[in-house]
């Protein structure tokens, strides 16, 4: 990432990036909402900040913070250390103790409040990412410990680097150390100068960024098949009893809009269906207490769920179309957002290419490796029919009922 970030010019800066763990990670709503998403999920980030501070968004500005750099909520510290000031510093989330329901005394991290940080999903501009990444990796230069069980663990570097960011805002803004355990490590500079704001934040809804672990009651899969693309939570999670009512959730228009677009760009997998038919039954992944549609699943814990969580994603009956169907797109030019968005259009940084040699129906990936570009039937070939069996069992249905 460093030798990435540092290969990119200064012109760039405000671009953003999204860097996500290679092996657990499953995308479920397209790139121009998680774009739109970070915009709203910063600004009120930076409204929440101020009032922890108990300042104006201006004046937090003014005195050099923000929060640009989100990265995925984790129930529980990890590395775990009460003392460490990436366990004990970490403030708590917005969200309200009382929506995970009762603490029942058993240590369960399904009660936790999500308040620690997940390095698995990042997304921020690449000037910040750029010094957040240095900054770990003069962490790792000052601290790395061969005998240390997690020495290789980034999330360990990472959050030990928003740890002291954390503790010295609170120094700086509240003129004095926040609380903690007795015998707690305070968080000291490794000089004077050492730069400790990053504005690295924890994006608390799941609004981006849905990690498994200690979550599994508070997400699962929901139709909107009532009015107005209305779907309604009906499972009673906080074991609430008599005192339930089930609650409603509308989809985003903006959600409607961008899977509409892409369910209609691949008529010949769904012939006769439209996508307001789509829309009323397909199941979309939903944080049942922020009542957001997620935009990525992270397999926090035991992997083998990344195989079960495949075929109950919206895309599963697609793939090979709706790949397909990117490739023609990017190779188009086709942009990112149609709309403006923080007042920009914006595009990928790259594009399929169209050379004979590279063209790969199912596209590719680009490495930042001498600029190389890898196609499909190089990267991911050999998977083609875990990856496409859903699309392939469409198939046979539409052709039994001919």
């Amino acid at each position: 990432m460093e030798r990435y970030f540092n290969s990119l010019p200064s012109a760039e800066d405000d671009d953003l990036a999204i860097i996500v763990d290679g092996y657990d990670i499953l995308i479920q709503l397209p790139p121009e909402i998680m774009v739109e998403r970070y915009f709203q999920i910063a600004e009120r980030a930076d409204a929440q900040l101020a009032n922890r501070f108990g300042v104006s968004v201006d004046e937090l500005h003014k005195r050099g913070l923000r929060q640009t750099i989100f990265l995925g909520p984790d129930k529980i510290c990890w590395p775990i250390d009460p003392l460490a000031p990436r366990c004990w510093v970490a403030p708590e989330s917005p969200i309200p103790r009382s929506a995970w329901g009762p603490d029942k005394g058993d240590w369960e991290i399904i009660y936790s409040d999500p308040r620690w940080l997940n390095s698995g999903t990042i997304m921020g501009p690449i000037g910040d990412l750029r010094k957040y990444i240095a900054a770990t990796m003069d962490e790792i230069t000052a601290t790395h410990d061969p005998a240390y069980e997690f020495r290789e663990s980034d999330q360990y570097y990472l959050s030990n680097v928003w740890g002291r960011q954390e503790y010295w805002r609170s120094r700086v803004m509240k003129g004095k150390a926040p609380a903690g355990p007795p015998g707690r490590i305070t968080p000291v500079k490794n000089s004077p100068f050492q730069k400790t704001e990053y504005h690295v934040a924890i994006e608390y809804e799941s609004a981006l960024f849905q990690t498994k672990a200690g979550y599994e009651p508070y997400f699962g899969y929901l139709q909107f098949n009532e009015s107005d693309l209305t779907a309604r939570i009906t499972a009673d999670i906080l074991q609430e009893g008599s005192a339930f009512e089930p609650s409603a959730i509308k989809m985003p228009e903006n959600v409607a809009a961008s899977l509409s677009k892409l369910y209609d760009a691949i008529p010949e997998a769904h012939p006769g269906s439209t996508s307001a038919d789509w829309l009323s039954i397909v199941q979309l992944g939903v944080n049942f207490i922020t009542n957001h549609i997620y935009g990525l699943w992270h397999c926090t814990g035991p992997k083998e769920f990344v195989g079960l969580e495949y075929p109950t994603l919206w895309f599963y009956p697609f793939v090979k179309s709706l790949l397909k169907a990117a490739v023609k797109a990017s190779q188009a030019g086709e942009p990112l957002t149609q709309k403006l968005i923080d007042g920009r259009k914006w595009i990928p940084k790259n594009y399929y290419p169209v050379s004979p040699d590279l063209n790969d129906e199912f596209g590719g990936a680009w490495s930042d490796l001498n600029d190389e570009f890898v196609p499909w039937r190089d990267l991911c070939q050999p998977h083609n029919e875990v990856l496409f069996q859903g699309e392939e069992k469409a198939s046979e249905l539409h052709l039994g009922s001919l």
